[in-house]
């Protein structure tokens, strides 16, 4: 399912069932992380981290079922980088699985209270034994984007010499923009020539456009989870991603984007918390037009507003009734009701019903313009009436 874009291959792995169920308050159910990893695979996403067996012999239990079902993607399990977690993850069933370790003097000297040498080795032992398994592996540089470039290159090759399946560059806390994550992936790919992987936080509102620039630089694959998810301020949405790589780069990935609302409202159930209506792609409100300009030149046509039809992420149009809208939002919404209202009579609708918006501060439902509309027409028989007595 990878798509291929200027002789380049472009792969996404989702890390929902991983990174996402780190959210703080978020914990997925046996059901519901197989549920997950099914939809996933039935769109077409071709990677999934389906969870970190370390965590607890129920994880391990759940991510044996998943590597035991129907599921045709590739499967990856998480673990941090040590001969023990290896051993772990082996006995899951996954011959695919992501090592991490930290790489900037930071977190190797506080949160390891260790040496450069002391992760090269426990890497190198990571590595040895995951291959003595006949494991696949990705090596993940946690907090790569405050490393020294010269010891992240040496990791870097490290992993190369070890036969690696790809180097992930993890911007752990969002250090950087769209414009120095192309600078940096730029750099290290004119210097090892090594399939990069990037993992995006979203601190700073960045990680789908990090994503995108890192693309332009070079790597090779994307880590996403759905609507974001992940802990912290999430990671790059996998929506926005492959939407964003599909209209601003030209590279279909093969995925059915039909069901991206779908699926993010069950991950949104499953986490007890909503999609936010403003959300890009997926959101209510993506389709949804309310001001009298927009609602008119849609209406005229949707390209006039809209990127793409609201089916191809599984949305449908609306046109709201509510302060902003004009007559032509009028006289549409009737119609679908099967009433044809004179221009008169829509901006006279068009003035009540704006008040009413106002009252309530939302827009109106289809029976409250109804409501509107009987109680014109009584009064305006009423006023027939008054002036014509002989009707």
């Amino acid at each position: 399912m990878a798509a291929e874009n200027k002789e380049k291959r472009i792969n996404i792995i989702d890390t929902t069932l991983r990174n996402g169920e780190q959210a703080a308050g978020v914990v997925f159910s046996r059901h519901e992380k197989i549920r997950i990893a099914k939809m996933l695979d039935e769109i077409g996403v071709p990677e999934i981290e389906i969870g970190t067996p370390t965590i607890a012999p129920l994880e391990r239990e759940i991510i044996k079922e998943i590597a035991a079902s129907d599921i045709k993607c590739r499967l990856f399990t998480y673990i941090e980088a040590s001969p023990e977690n290896v051993e772990i993850a082996d006995l899951c069933g996954i011959k695919n699985v992501i090592l991490n370790i930290s790489t900037s003097d930071l977190h190797i000297k506080v949160k390891y209270g260790k040496n450069r040498t002391w992760v090269l080795n426990q890497l190198r032992e990571s590595m040895s034994v995951a291959r003595e398994h006949g494991m696949e592996f990705i090596v993940s540089a946690e907090d790569a984007t405050r490393t020294d470039l010269e010891f992240l290159l040496k990791v870097l090759n490290l992993a190369r010499k070890r036969e690696a399946y790809r180097f992930r560059i993890c911007d752990t806390v969002s250090r950087l923009d769209p414009f120095r994550t192309f600078m940096l992936i730029n750099t290290i790919l004119n210097t090892v020539d090594f399939p990069i992987e990037v993992y995006n936080h979203n601190d700073f509102g960045m990680s789908t456009a990090n994503a995108i620039a890192s693309i332009r630089a070079g790597a090779v694959s994307l880590v996403t989870s759905i609507s974001g998810i992940g802990e912290g301020t999430g990671n790059a949405a996998l929506e926005e991603v492959v939407m964003a790589l599909k209209y601003l780069e030209d590279v279909d990935l093969g995925i059915n984007t039909a069901k991206f609302r779908e699926i993010a409202e069950y991950v949104a159930r499953a986490s007890a918390r909503a999609v936010p209506v403003w959300k890009a792609i997926v959101g209510t409100n993506v389709f949804a037009h309310e001001s009298g300009i927009h609602a008119d030149g849609v209406l005229k046509n949707p390209r006039n507003y809209e990127v793409f039809e609201p089916g191809e992420v599984g949305l449908t149009r609306q046109l709201v009734v509510g302060k902003h809208s004009g007559s032509h939002t009028i006289l549409h919404k009737f119609k679908e009701f099967g009433i044809d209202l004179t221009i008169n009579e829509a901006n006279d609708i068009l003035a009540l019903s704006r008040a009413m918006a106002v009252d309530l501060k939302r827009p109106l439902f289809d029976k409250e313009l109804m409501y509107i509309y009987n109680d014109y027409i009584s009064k305006k028989q009423i006023h027939q009436e008054e002036d014509d007595p002989d009707i």
